[in-house]
């Protein structure tokens, strides 16, 4: 809200293209320095003429003199090379200069006509943000009375389920308790259980044993009346043996008195 507030009173000013004077200096500035260095050169050659009328001096002297006023000349020479060279340049440079000078006036008519444009568009753009605040406003009017609504109902759950959540924690501490218990108890009934095993194992152990026993009782058993029975019929063959025997005997004679 108060970025909306602070862009309806910001004023914004009108976009014109600034630039400073002509880019190079002038003609009339080229053609100054020109003539001074025209007459820097005259001055040369006027001091190389005066060098030669020296007069009076013997050879060493004159061929030193002869070879400063060639040296001179030769410098003069060079100098002009250098200027008529550097002059060339300078030309080229101003050209490229009026050139570019040129283009940048192009270039500050093209700016002003953008910023004027853009002036525009930003005005509409602050009409359409105006407008959109305002929309924004609404919305967010609506958007906060359905959401208070909705923020006292969250709050109002959020306590009922904190009172269920510890009734929660107390149930489940006292069922941990429970099954600490339980787990105790578990722990000694499986310890009678493995000892009711060990127990039965033994008993069956024990069962085995008495049943191999029983068994061998019974072969036994089972040997003993073959045995009785084949001694039985033995006495028989035995009795029937002598039974025949006192059957074919003869009778002894009586004796008569």
């Amino acid at each position: 809200m108060d970025t909306h507030n602070v862009m309806e009173k910001k004023r914004i000013n009108p976009i014109v293209a600034q630039r400073d004077d002509q880019i190079g200096r002038s003609a009339s500035d080229t053609s100054n320095g020109s003539a001074r260095k025209e007459k820097t050169g005259g001055g040369g050659n006027n001091g190389g003429g005066g060098g030669a009328t020296v007069g009076g001096m013997s050879g060493g002297w004159k061929f030193l003199v002869v070879f400063a006023c060639l040296g001179v000349l030769g410098a003069g020479g060079f100098g002009w090379m250098e200027y008529t060279s550097l002059s060339g340049k300078h030309k080229a440079l101003q050209t490229r200069f009026e050139a570019l000078e040129s283009r940048l006036s192009n270039t500050d008519e093209s700016v002003t006509q953008s910023g004027a444009a853009l002036q525009i568009k930003l005005g509409r753009q602050g009409d359409e943000l105006k407008k959109h605040w305002k929309e924004i406003k609404k919305l967010w009017g609506v958007t906060n009375d359905i959401n208070k609504g909705k923020i006292e109902k969250n709050q109002k759950d959020i306590s009922f389920l904190a009172s269920k959540r510890q009734a929660l924690e107390t149930a489940v501490a006292k069922d941990s308790k429970s099954l600490k218990a339980l787990s105790g108890n578990y722990l000694g009934i499986s310890a009678d259980l493995d000892a009711a095993n060990e127990n039965m194992r033994n008993y069956a152990d024990g069962l085995n044993r008495l049943n191999s026993s029983l068994s061998r009782i019974d072969r036994e058993l089972k040997s003993n009346a073959e045995a009785v029975e084949s001694m039985e019929a033995f006495r028989r063959q035995i009795n029937q043996k002598i039974y025949a025997l006192e059957q074919n005997a003869p009778v002894p004679a009586t004796s008569t008195n």
